[in-house]
């Protein structure tokens, strides 16, 4: 649930998904691209790239959304949405058209259209009008306009009679949405089970369970597999600089428990940053194996004291995992495993959307923070994302001037077969450093829905769409 309306704020990513607003490019599910508020783009040369703007857009305000706009509301991202920094940072956008923008890239960059595709579109000039009530009253261009705005609870969304996109007359589409944080799956569940909801999203596997024994009832989209990982605060915690540690982290954590007890089978063990099968992902993965954990842990001088935590020059090798509620169960199961080999660990819960700036500052030693490998269209812009070296989302700190070379040649190849080889490089070697532990790829956080919501995209499926509607 978004803490504001306002695209550049670090809380307000779920406003694409809640229909308030769109995109130049719209990401599918399954990695490819559809048309947002861009109907079409190309590389017109290997640092160049234009998008045709789409026909008859206005903000809610009445502004037309032309190609000036467009580059107002992406110079306004790059000025001020932590999350843009990184990857708008060496673009320089411009109207050449009312109808085109250009983007210039600093080197070739085949990845552009992926890179604008979480960036809702807004009015700069508005927001700058407006100031801090932009963040509760946005001038968006989505087909549902807030009516309704509790930060971090509740968000009541109206159909936008002017929206370019409405269904043909005559076919029905929803008028109202009403969205509600609810941090109990159980809970969540029992809304849809008696009629209260119509929708869930992020379904944990216990619920779906349930759902998927009566599909006359609920209609499940299980989305396509993505690495849970966890991340590792290298640049805060000294301890955790040392390889050993990391790695008798990573040896310590037994997957198939986690596989069998938390997701009831609906994952698979991580080899690499990608789900396994992707003709960019490796094959090497961690086999639990608690001795060697010791063993690395002993030869690193880390022994075990008396109350079995092991210590190092007076340093107790004691953690601190920052978690959020649907991650909890992972951390707990986490904090057992590694008392195995003499690591303590101390649970941090937090509230879920806070979790995002404690992320962003370095506010965190472990955390079981969303980091989720999965099958993309944009193989550098992730790999760039999660371990080049002072970019914003790297939230451990990782560094290894190997990496950032191999990333940097990644990022400018558009030749699908050496973007491959290259991918398989980079994430051989932060396996190898453990920058990250890669645990398993899973199918968790799926969509459910009443079976009386109709005209669902399955490639978009927690996307709320003009098309979808709800049978009487």
């Amino acid at each position: 649930m978004p803490r504001s309306l306002d695209p550049v704020h670090i809380d307000a990513q779920r406003i694409l998904e809640n229909g308030l607003g769109e995109p130049l490019v719209v990401l599918r599910d399954d990695g490819t691209l559809a048309a947002g508020l861009a109907t079409a783009w190309r590389s017109v040369e290997p640092t160049v790239w234009e998008f045709d703007l789409r026909a008859g857009v206005t903000f809610w305000s009445g502004t037309r959304v032309d190609a000036t706009a467009v580059v107002a509301s992406f110079e306004r991202h790059r000025a001020k949405n932590p999350r843009a920094k990184s990857a708008l940072g060496v673009m320089t956008f411009a109207a050449v058209a009312s109808d085109r923008l250009r983007i210039t890239t600093g080197s070739p960059d085949p990845s552009v259209p992926f890179r604008l595709a979480t960036y809702a579109v807004h009015n700069a000039a508005e927001a700058d009008r407006r100031g801090d009530a932009f963040g509760a009253e946005p001038d968006l261009t989505g087909f549902m306009k807030p009516v309704q705005f509790v930060p971090g609870e509740t968000l009541v969304a109206e159909a936008n009679p002017g929206y370019w996109g409405k269904p043909p007359a005559g076919q029905p589409s929803l008028r109202r949405i009403e969205a509600r944080l609810g941090t109990d799956p159980q809970t969540r569940m029992l809304a849809l089970r008696g009629g209260d909801a119509d929708a869930e999203f992020n379904v944990e596997i216990d619920q779906r369970l349930q759902y998927e024994r009566n599909k006359d009832r609920f209609t499940v989209y299980a989305p396509a597999p993505t690495t849970r990982n966890i991340w590792l605060n290298m640049a805060k915690v000294p301890a955790l600089r040392d390889l050993a540690v990391r790695r008798a982290l990573d040896l310590a954590a037994d997957r198939t428990e986690l596989i069998d007890g938390l997701n009831h089978g609906f994952a698979a063990a991580a080899t690499g940053h990608f789900p396994a099968g992707l003709p960019y992902a490796i094959d090497t993965g961690t086999t639990t194996d608690l001795a060697a954990a010791a063993r690395l842990l002993d030869e690193a001088g880390w022994r075990p004291g008396p109350d079995g935590v092991r210590a190092k020059d007076g340093q107790r090798l004691h953690l601190r995992i920052l978690t959020y509620t649907v991650f909890q169960p992972l951390a707990i199961a986490l904090q057992s495993q590694w008392k195995r080999i003499g690591i303590s660990t101390q649970l941090e819960p937090v509230e879920t959307t806070a979790s995002n700036q404690m992320m962003l500052d370095g506010d965190f030693e472990i955390a079981t923070y969303c980091s989720c490998g999965s099958a993309t269209g944009d193989i550098p812009g992730q790999l760039r994302s999660f371990y080049r070296s002072g970019v914003v989302s790297n939230y451990g700190g990782y560094a290894n001037p190997i990496v950032d070379r191999l990333v940097d040649e990644l990022g400018t190849e558009f030749a699908p077969g050496r973007q491959h080889e290259l991918a398989k490089r980079v994430q051989q070697i932060v396996h190898d450093d453990v920058a990250l532990i890669y645990l398993y790829a899973s199918t968790q956080w799926a969509a459910a829905y009443s079976t009386g919501v109709r005209g669902v995209d399955p490639n978009l499926a927690r996307w709320v769409r003009p098309s979808m509607w709800i049978a009487g």
